[in-house]
């Protein structure tokens, strides 16, 4: 496919101020990347152009989302991929910001838990598959918890168009989110993965910091609040999937009422087993140990040095 940067920037005024003039009430302007932050040192001019091309882009409008893909495809398809990162980075934020309001402004004529939770009796209508199609063209997942739909960043789009271009970690990392976001985690307050998933998905994101240690990656904050998370829920469980047994009070055989729950026995032995070396083994084992024995003091013990040394991703 043949195309020069001039006529792409004039597809790109095209795109950008003709197409987008549907409401006379101006949109707000995209919330990305600025000139005044440190991404713009590496002296590439393409990254200002596509900057400068998203800030254009209606943050109201869910088809701008393929339309900002192919721009940057065409743009960076010969880049470093350096450049690329920082690119995909510009692009996330548009995106992301993108997904907020399509999630915010949900068409309420259109039934989505349909959409989610298919019934074989009642096929979706005309209007209902014509979105769905939108929302996975421009990159957005749509997906249901407590029988309420909603939409997010599909992030198995995000790492078929970018992961080509993109450096290794990013890419391991975009990859990574998708598997996640197939996988699932969690609904109506309770785990929904299988004790060895938490356990291996947590010993992943400890392995990835380790590697982007002392690196210019992009998402290290991001990666290192993932990491925190699925530490504190591997530790502390969620509220209906409690470490504690929810039965232990009920059973007068278990007079201080500690009982680990089966699943964190699975998890806390499956890292004990196949990662003994790692640092999140080194977290699990003493609190296991302590379950096991059911002594109170000591679980309060461990649990609270922890929570020294790990700050609660709540806020707690």
């Amino acid at each position: 496919m043949k195309r020069v940067l001039p006529v792409l920037l004039l597809a790109a005024v095209f795109f950008g101020c003709g197409q987008q003039k549907k409401d006379p009430v101006a949109a707000p302007k995209a919330k990305h990347a600025t000139n005044n932050a440190p991404l713009f040192h590496y002296g590439n001019p393409v990254l200002l152009q596509y900057d400068r091309y998203l800030a254009g882009l209606d943050t109201q409008l869910i088809d701008m989302g393929s339309q900002a893909v192919d721009t940057f495809q065409l743009l960076f398809k010969k880049q470093p991929a350096a450049v690329c990162d920082t690119a995909f980075y510009i692009f996330n934020q548009y995106h992301q910001r993108l997904s907020s309001w399509a999630y915010g402004h949900m068409d309420t004529t259109i039934i989505y838990e349909d959409i989610v939770y298919p019934e074989k009796t009642k096929p979706l209508s005309k209007k209902q598959l014509a979105r769905k199609k939108q929302l996975d063209k421009n990159g957005f997942y749509l997906f249901g918890d407590e029988g309420s739909a909603y939409i997010e960043q599909d992030q198995h789009f995000l790492s078929q168009h970018f992961g080509l271009y993109v450096s290794a970690p990013l890419k391991q990392y975009l990859v990574q989110l998708a598997k996640e976001q197939k996988e699932g985690f969690s609904e109506d307050a309770g785990i929904t993965i299988e004790a060895n998933v938490l356990a291996e998905r947590t010993v992943w994101w400890e392995n990835f910091n380790k590697t982007i240690a002392n690196t210019n990656f992009l998402y290290t904050k991001e990666a290192v609040d993932k990491y925190n998370l699925l530490l504190w829920v591997l530790m502390t469980g969620m509220e209906n999937t409690p470490v504690n047994d929810e039965y232990a009070n009920d059973d007068d055989s278990i007079p201080n009422k500690y009982k680990l729950y089966d699943y964190f026995q699975k998890a806390w032995t499956y890292v004990q087993e196949k990662h003994p070396q790692s640092g999140t083994n080194a977290i699990v084992t003493p609190y296991l140990n302590a379950w096991l024995k059911k002594d109170s003091a000591e679980i309060n013990q461990v649990f609270s040095q922890f929570q020294k040394e790990h700050k609660s991703p709540w806020g707690e």
